[in-house]
């Protein structure tokens, strides 16, 4: 579980910024807490959500943790020139030469760690990991570039393995971390497995659909769950059924005059996938997959194909398998604009899956931004789980929690929202006059 994330000098963001998943002091809607039964008493919150103004910089939080993940995962196998595609605060010149950092505080296996780095474009500049093993920390390693401008190391006598080593083989550009979990330290490689296995991000404005079916193949007890969510959400579906063939040109279904020098290379293409099945028969993409689905018109019952089902029932099915696997698996995931094509109704119910502890077996965690302030006007959501963000004078964005502003249980947060109670809202000055103002200004500049 995510219990803590920290990260500074990205993008819209120039000062250290926090998302904290630890639940304040109150005892309201507790479904929505977990009580962790350590010697810490920590109590986490399942779920969280970002509100603000358009460009404020709430789809950029959740591509601070889209990046971390990737840098973690990858950066051992990337090639020794390779630039780390950090961006940093752009509109300071003292932060565009700065490091970007990042820290987690996580929950993996009972053991709480701390583990964070900076980095430029050029190299990892610092890197940490603290493990507490019953509340008590212990450094596992350190990392830092020194006054010379080369990479120093301190370990602990916790951290096990050969880390001369791994030293040796951990290049400028690449994560510690990510080495030692590639050459299996046991140790590195339990942090490792939460970022790689348990971070997941959604962009709901960009689902790889091929993917979602994928993992529908992989998990065929998650095709139920779907189907019963689809019948839940009342969109007059009863049924549907899922369907793979092999990735392979259909050359008889193409008109009879393609010519003969175009058929010989579709049907080289063909052999080559065949050769390629054989020799890894567990690659990912070689399967084309379809969903149909069967809806109930009057007393009858009609199959559509996928292409023509509604925007939103195809948003629904492709954000309900990752939503699945993440209750099952435990994840942590985060969504950008979690309310599109969606009505708020069945948003509603989309969250209130993870604060159902029968449905979410694996203490799931969900973070995700939207507009949808109705969600504000409802008994689903803590005040300390209602996330702001603004920029400054200096276009310098910032999170901040709606508990800061101590609000009382009972009152109208969506209402104070829209009125500009609690900041993180668009403010309109006065629109120019049939485009007169504008161009008086264009005239000046």
């Amino acid at each position: 579980m995510l219990i803590e994330f920290r990260f500074q000098n990205f993008r819209l963001f120039k000062d250290e910024q926090i998302l904290s998943f630890v639940a304040s002091p109150d005892n309201s809607l507790p479904e929505n807490v977990r009580n962790l039964s350590d010697s810490e008493n920590l109590r986490i919150l399942r779920s969280g959500v970002i509100f603000g103004a358009n460009a404020s910089g709430k789809t950029t939080i959740l591509d601070a943790l889209a990046f971390t993940r990737k840098l973690i995962k990858y950066s051992a196998k990337s090639e020794p020139d390779d630039e780390i595609e950090v961006e940093p605060f752009l509109f300071d010149e003292e932060s565009k030469s700065a490091p970007t950092s990042f820290e987690f505080t996580i929950l993996q296996n009972g053991v709480r760690y701390q583990y964070g780095f900076s980095v430029t474009n050029e190299r990892v500049i610092r890197e940490w990991l603290i493990s507490y093993p019953k509340g008590r920390p212990r450094k596992l390693f350190e990392r830092w570039v020194t006054d010379e401008n080369k990479p120093d190391f301190v370990f602990s006598s916790y951290l096990k393995g050969e880390k001369d080593k791994l030293i040796e083989v951990t290049r400028d550009n690449a994560l510690f971390l990510s080495v030692g979990a590639t050459f299996n330290n046991a140790q590195l490689l339990e942090v490792y497995r939460w970022f790689a296995d348990h971070l997941v991000g959604v962009r709901t404005r960009n689902i790889d659909e091929q993917m979602v079916f994928r993992n529908i193949a992989k998990n065929p007890s998650m095709l139920d769950q779907i189907k019963n969510l689809i019948s839940y959400a009342d969109l007059g579906i009863v049924d549907l059924s899922f369907t793979e063939r092999d990735l392979k040109i259909d050359i008889e279904a193409m008109p009879d005059n393609i010519s003969e020098p175009l058929r010989k290379a579709l049907e080289a293409i063909n052999s080559a996938m065949e050769e390629l099945k054989a020799q890894t028969p567990d690659i990912e993409g070689r399967k084309i997959y379809n969903i149909s689905m069967t809806h109930s018109v009057g007393k009858k019952l009609l199959t559509m194909p996928w292409k023509l089902e509604s925007s939103g029932t195809r948003q629904l099915l492709c954000l309900s398998a990752p939503i699945f696997e993440s209750l099952s698996d435990g994840d942590f995931i985060f969504i950008d604009e979690f309310d599109n094509s969606l009505h708020p109704l069945l948003l509603r119910e989309l969250i209130k899956l993870f604060h159902d502890p029968v449905l979410n077996t694996g203490n799931a965690q969900l973070l995700f931004n939207t507009h949808d302030t109705t969600l504000l006007s409802t008994p689903l959501l803590r005040r300390d789980q209602i996330w702001f963000v603004e920029k400054d004078q200096y276009s310098a964005s910032h999170l901040y929690s709606l508990v800061e502003y101590s609000p009382r249980k009972d009152e109208a947060f969506e209402k104070g929202y829209l009125q500009g109670r609690y900041g993180a809202v668009p403010f309109f000055g006065e629109f120019p006059d049939g485009g007169k103002e504008l161009e008086q200004k264009k005239e000046i500049i």
